[in-house]
């Protein structure tokens, strides 16, 4: 009788990785086991719950476990962890995915970074506890904690948040960033020690024909297409370039996510919805988001700070709250970055390069990038495809089907987002007289 994948997993926990997280001081600290080895530790219960669709847009497989343990006469004690592992995969696919890369970040940054920065800096930032994490030729995976034990939880829209949400969402942020240029800004040496095994996440293959990268050609294509269609008075010669510019994505997103000096810091790098869990507090019948939680630190860099606050403007809000509400969104974000760097450098003055029009002009640099983002990804926390990444690899689609569902998918609510962000870039370009296309030969 074939096994179902739940109790595939379950075996495996019990077999495999459970005798392996037991290792780690930090599960032990957390479960309530005082033991240093796992001869004493008894499972009672497994249950395992697939993290799917509806909650978030992911190519790996995920769930939370329940997990019942005792040690000696202490009792039962249950434990809460999350399991993240790539899928069974043909090596060519899990290499051109970039797993490896991916999942080396990820480790390096629970394992290293963030513990480091946390002893090295005054402010503390919200991630879940790591227990586990390995790295093999065709295969990773990671363990945590799972978060939902202490009320932290995703939000129920995957796109279009709130006012609220945003400002709670970038409060984190501006921490993290300022408290990266601080300690760049102090120990350069010690950063960069601590950030030097980074790999590149994204733009170091090659290949431009693989599906992602005709998902990204058809974005720059659709992005362009209903800016035409719903903003005729755009001049066409910019959306031309502009959809040449970010159809070439390798060679612009490698320009992009370069640290340029002085403007690096620590980034999460994907800061978006799906990757931030937010807890909330009742008000009047209504719950609302009072702070925020970061995690799948996949692509974790040193790069621009507006890599992730316009990257989660572009993909986690729409104009509505984007742009009637920019300045509050800003102005918290920026506050936040600016108190965390004071108080871990020890300074009372900011240096030049983060003045706020520095970092604001920062932020319209960035957009062109934000929004090509948006044009190839915005579709699938709309409408997520169902079709998991193991039958996408076992029978690919054509180039005419990648086409005509990224020119689709999501229809006219994702077809009038995009049209407002290249709105919106080509306002600023007018209005301050911006070079978007300065230093891109191609266009």
């Amino acid at each position: 009788m074939t096994k179902s994948k739940a109790e595939v997993e379950i075996e495996w926990l019990k077999n495999y990785l459970l005798p392996e997280i037991l290792k780690n001081k930090h599960f032990r600290e957390d479960s309530s086991l005082r033991g240093d080895t796992n001869d004493k530790v008894k499972i009672h219960d497994v249950q395992v719950t697939f993290i799917g669709s509806e909650e978030a847009f992911m190519l790996t497989i995920c769930y939370r476990a329940v997990i019942i343990l005792e040690e000696g006469d202490s009792g039962p004690v249950t434990n809460r962890i999350i399991v993240k592992k790539t899928p069974d995969l043909p090596q060519e696919t899990f290499d051109a995915i970039q797993f490896g890369s991916l999942f080396s970040n990820e480790i390096i940054a629970y394992n290293k970074i963030m513990p480091a920065i946390e002893n090295l800096a005054p402010s503390t930032f919200n991630t879940p506890r790591f227990y586990f994490g390995e790295l093999h030729k065709n295969s990773a995976t990671i363990v945590l904690q799972d978060f939902g034990v202490n009320n932290w939880r995703v939000a129920k829209q995957k796109a279009n948040l709130s006012l609220a949400h945003a400002l709670v969402a970038v409060s984190n942020l501006g921490t993290l960033h300022g408290t990266g240029f601080a300690l760049r800004y102090k120990s350069r040496d010690e950063f960069e020690r601590l950030t030097k095994d980074l790999r590149e996440p994204r733009f170091a293959t090659e290949d431009k024909q693989s599906e992602w990268g005709l998902i990204m050609k058809f974005g720059a294509e659709r992005i362009v297409t209903v800016a035409k269609k719903y903003y005729p008075d755009i001049d066409k010669e910019f959306l031309d370039r502009y959809q040449r510019l970010i159809a070439n994505y390798i060679e612009f997103g490698r320009k992009m996510v370069a640290p340029v000096e002085p403007l690096a810091t620590l980034c999460h790098g994907d800061y978006l919805r799906n990757n931030i869990a937010f807890k909330y507090e009742e008000s009047n019948g209504t719950e609302e988001p009072i702070d925020s939680l970061m995690f799948d630190l996949q692509t974790v860099r040193v790069s621009s700070p507006m890599l992730d606050f316009a990257t989660y403007l572009s993909l986690s809000t729409y104009a509505v709250v984007r742009r009637t509400h920019f300045d509050q969104i800003f102005d918290e974000y920026y506050e936040k970055l600016m108190a965390a760097f004071k108080k871990t450098a020890q300074v009372d003055e900011l240096p030049d390069f983060l003045s706020r029009e520095c970092i604001l002009r920062e932020y319209w640099r960035y957009l062109p990038y934000s929004a090509s983002i948006a044009s190839h990804f915005l579709m699938q926390l709309v409408d997520q495809d169902p079709v998991s990444l193991e039958e996408r690899s076992a029978q690919p689609p054509t180039p005419e089907k990648i086409r005509e569902d990224t020119l689709q998918r999501g229809g006219e609510e994702v077809d009038r987002e995009l049209a407002h962000q290249l709105k919106e870039i080509y306002d600023l370009v007018q209005e301050h007289k911006l070079d978007i296309f300065e230093g891109f030969d191609y266009v």
